[in-house]
């Protein structure tokens, strides 16, 4: 029994013995590039700190596998981040050229002088009777309905319907004729092109080119009894990380027009004329969330009317040249992650001459 376990004593501190000198051995054999045994360790341990594709490069193994994954997990990753339209305005038009619907109510008060150069409706070809009712003011109230597709980036055509009603105030009198006109329909329809000859995160530039066509009953107020054209440019600057400014420029010029005749004898003039308008919209981006941003906007907006007529007190018709009408929008809109976008405003006129002395406008618009 001893001799066994001396003899296996023996065996183990000669394998023990062998172990020892094997690194040695082995490094009497190679050249003096190769690594001992402590570089080996210390090879070991510091491999496990390099990053995923240094490992895949020492194990000898390709990296294309690992790099094609990342580049799948950025693009998921880039394609999950919201889509938040920058146009912040809401009276302005937008520069953006996307495939769109938009939702528009307008509620507007004291307007009196609807018919001025047939901008909102037609005016009329011979005096009125004296025995005609007075026409004070008029209340409206418009619902538009608009769709805009871009079939690429930089291109985009749109067309919008409009519903009115109307509440015309006449100054009672039980020797006139009744209220000309009051109730709901149909507008006028518009159909367009834009065009974005510019188109960066920082700066939008796009031409836009509105025609306006007769589908609204002139005589009773719910259009202008004539086409029209109106060629605008539309401008968005970013300004800082969190304002921007947005602006527009452009002519709405009638194609036709209600031909009036003091006298049958007395040299026609047309009611409606060119108008240009021009405005400017600042916005501040007051909540910057990764799903939705909150910015509230100041615009300014002016029309000059080149001509025209327009029915005065007393339903006596004068020129409407050289008029110039400013308001002052104040509003907020909400952009959100899905593409949609809420608007609520206020816009108030701030000359005597009106298109209206009051507005509110609320809107819904989803871009796809």
């Amino acid at each position: 029994m001893v001799s066994i376990h001396s003899s296996f004593r023996v065996k183990c501190a000669l394998g023990l013995l062998a172990l020892l000198l094997l690194p040695r051995a082995l490094h009497a054999q190679q050249p003096e590039s190769s690594l001992d045994f402590t570089s080996l360790r210390s090879l070991a341990v510091s491999r496990l700190t390099l990053p995923i594709p240094a490992l895949f490069s020492i194990a000898g193994l390709p990296q294309q596998a690992h790099t094609a994954k990342s580049t799948k997990k950025r693009a998921a990753r880039s394609m999950r981040q919201p889509k938040l339209d920058p146009s912040m305005v809401g009276y302005i038009d937008d520069a953006s050229v996307e495939s769109e619907v938009r939702i528009r109510f307008d509620a507007g008060f004291n307007d009196p002088r609807p018919d001025r150069a047939e901008y909102f409706y037609a005016g009329h070809s011979a005096p009125v009777p004296s025995t005609a009712s007075i026409q004070t003011t008029l209340n409206f109230q418009q619902l538009y309905l608009n769709a805009e597709y871009a079939p690429v980036k930089s291109f985009s055509g749109f067309v919008m319907i409009p519903y009115r009603w109307i509440q015309p105030f006449f100054l009672p009198s039980t020797t006139r004729t009744p209220d000309l006109f009051s109730g709901s329909g149909i507008s006028d329809v518009q159909a367009g092109l834009k065009y974005a000859a510019i188109a960066s995160a920082a700066r939008k530039l796009t031409l836009q080119l509105t025609a306006s066509f007769p589908s609204g009953d002139g005589v009773n107020g719910f259009g202008t009894n004539h086409y029209s054209l109106e060629p605008i440019g539309l401008l968005y600057q970013k300004i800082s990380g969190r304002t921007s400014v947005e602006a527009e420029f452009g002519d709405s010029h009638p194609i036709g027009g209600t031909i009036y005749r003091a006298t049958p004898t007395s040299t026609p003039q047309n009611f409606a004329a060119d108008v240009l308008m021009y405005g400017i919209g600042p916005s501040y981006l007051l909540v910057n969330r990764d799903n939705y941003r909150l910015a509230p906007v100041l615009e300014l907006v002016a029309w000059h009317v080149f001509g025209g007529l327009q029915t005065a007190v007393n339903n006596q018709v004068q020129s409407a040249a050289g008029i110039n009408v400013f308001n002052i929008k104040l509003g907020a809109r909400l952009n959100l992650s899905d593409g949609g976008s809420f608007y609520a405003g206020y816009g108030r006129a701030l000359t005597s001459d009106i298109w209206y002395r009051n507005l509110f406008r609320i809107e819904y618009r989803r871009s796809f």
